[in-house]
């Protein structure tokens, strides 16, 4: 005999005489034991019976005889009480998303649907919890917002980087012009303060948006946050106890020190001021070998090597309704004016970007707030044996003479640069686009470097610099980036491409096309 036969049926708790009207006692049973919440309607529209599940997710206010409406908010109850009514007088099916009057802020999927003939019965409720759902629905929407702005970001960057780049050339020349204190050298520098204030806005836009060129480096996380203890001292006044644990370790990261040395000075500051300016704050590093990865909780983190650095402060902590919305670009507690909300989205991007992994949670013991993050550990360069003799450090180059092709599509942009070589000694020739700079190569033109902007119409920079080094293959290149499509950056950086990130200096221009390489391979 098959097991279903030994079945002994559950007495249901139906209060009478409301199951007597169920076509056999066998359906509420099945009722039940059923794991979704659902009700009976008689031909009135009111609840024959129900089971513990509804009782579980409509919460204690139901009962036999109520009316269905009656368990959501008033503002719902005639959307329920209309589709009831619909589904009675042989309408279709109805799936609704009300608010419960135990619970108004949470909503049910409430289906209300005709039940069989010979049932007993004359419809059927079933309700749905959806909380686990809608927190799933609520983190996709915050990811594609944080995309969307992050992609935002990437598309006027390029543009807004080419202002600042121009904005800030003419500026240069001009202090050139009154290098003494006055109205003029003052107002000059005051355009150059702000506008580098607006490029480190762009910057951060694009630490967000994954899109901020890098310069990464194989670097020791221990002498990177010692060698910015002097810094965050001052950054974090003399009531703030600042302590560094950094014991000897296995790896090294691979990361762009500036960038990771950003983060670390945005979180300090951010917890001094959690902290108002009295506390202490504790930078832990440590080795995490690719066995105890799972042991951290992170189910998203690949079982490899990685160095982590917590970083601990004794403030008011993160309250747990904005928890979510911490790496949120423009997000901020703090008061109009006094934030822009970019400090820990930069932040979430750059660890992003750098293959790494950031996470929040409260400190030691409940108080204040840990922020840990997590790079792929590396294995350490070998060590100069001792006796090795090191060479002597190379004299500083000199661009001047060098012939330089300049290839820029913003004129201002490019007016700016040739100007400004040309005063070095450099002798230029400038081309708006890559197919005229292929033009020039053709007709046999020799240059000692190529410089030109990434993102161009038509062929971008670095398919432009492949091509020219097929023609003239001792020629160095640099290329200016707004932003760069991490492949395209990564392929051109394998073969050995200087990138300079816009704005930049002049004097940095200079220095990179007195030591520009040709390509690798």
């Amino acid at each position: 005999m098959n097991d279903w036969m030994h079945f002994q049926p559950v007495q249901a708790a139906w209060p009478a005489p409301y199951a007597e009207g169920l076509a056999s006692p066998w359906i509420g049973t099945l009722l039940m034991n059923l794991p979704i919440a659902l009700a009976l309607l008689d031909s009135s529209g009111r609840i024959v019976t129900g089971n513990d599940a509804m009782q579980a997710t409509a919460g204690t206010g139901w009962r036999p005889g109520m009316r269905p409406e009656a368990m959501v908010v008033g503002d719902d109850a005639g959307i329920l009480s209309r589709a009831g009514a619909d589904v009675l007088a042989g309408g279709e099916p109805h799936v609704l998303r009300l608010a419960l009057a135990e619970h108004p802020d949470e909503v049910r999927d409430i289906n209300v649907m005709s039940t069989p003939p010979g049932f007993g019965v004359s419809a059927l409720v079933v309700m749905r919890d959806i909380r686990e759902q809608m927190r799933l629905e609520a983190q996709v929407a915050a990811v594609t917002r944080l995309q969307a702005v992050g992609q935002l970001a990437g598309g006027v960057a390029h543009d807004f980087n080419n202002l600042l780049t121009a904005i800030l050339g003419h500026a240069e020349q001009l202090l050139e012009r009154f290098p003494d204190a006055g109205a003029e050298h003052d107002a000059v520098v005051e355009i150059l303060h702000n506008g580098k204030r607006g490029a480190n806005l762009v910057a951060q836009l694009l630490a967000f948006a994954r899109q901020q060129p890098q310069n990464r480096q194989l670097l020791c996380v221990r002498e990177l946050v010692q060698g910015l203890r002097p810094l965050l001292t001052k950054l974090l006044g003399p009531a703030i106890e600042l302590d560094i644990v950094a014991p000897p370790g296995l790896f090294f990261v691979r990361a762009d020190p500036g960038q990771l040395e950003q983060v670390i000075v945005n979180l300090a500051v951010n917890a001094r001021d959690a902290m108002e300016g009295n506390g202490r704050l504790v930078i832990s590093i440590a080795d995490i070998l690719r066995r105890d990865v799972v042991g951290l909780g992170h189910a998203m983190m690949p079982a490899i090597d990685f160095v982590s650095i917590d970083i601990s402060d004794t403030g008011s902590g993160i309250p747990p309704e904005i928890a979510a919305k911490i790496f949120e670009p423009f997000f901020t507690t703090k008061p109009l004016g006094q934030g822009t909300g970019l400090g820990l989205s930069t932040v979430y991007g750059i660890m992003k970007q750098s293959d790494g992994y950031i996470f929040a949670k409260p400190g030691p013991g409940g108080r204040g707030t840990t922020f840990s993050l997590y790079l792929p550990g590396r294995p350490q360069p070998a060590k100069v044996a001792p006796g090795q003799v090191v060479a002597d450090v190379a004299p500083e180059p000199v661009a001047a003479g060098r012939r330089v092709l300049l290839v820029e599509d913003e004129p201002s942009v490019r007016a700016v640069f040739a100007r400004g070589l040309e005063r070095k000694g450099c002798v230029v020739t400038t081309a708006g686009d890559a197919m005229v700079a292929l033009a020039i190569l053709r007709d046999g033109q020799t240059f000692d470097v190529l410089v030109s902007d990434v993102m161009m119409p038509g062929i971008d920079g670095v398919e432009l610099a492949f091509e020219a080094a097929r023609m003239w293959s001792e020629m160095g290149i640099v290329l200016m980036s707004g932003y760069a499509e991490l492949p395209r950056h990564r392929e051109a950086d394998a073969r050995g491409i200087r990138f300079l990130a816009k704005p930049f200096a002049l004097a940095e221009l200079v220095a990179a096309i007195a030591t520009a390489q040709p390509l690798k391979g």
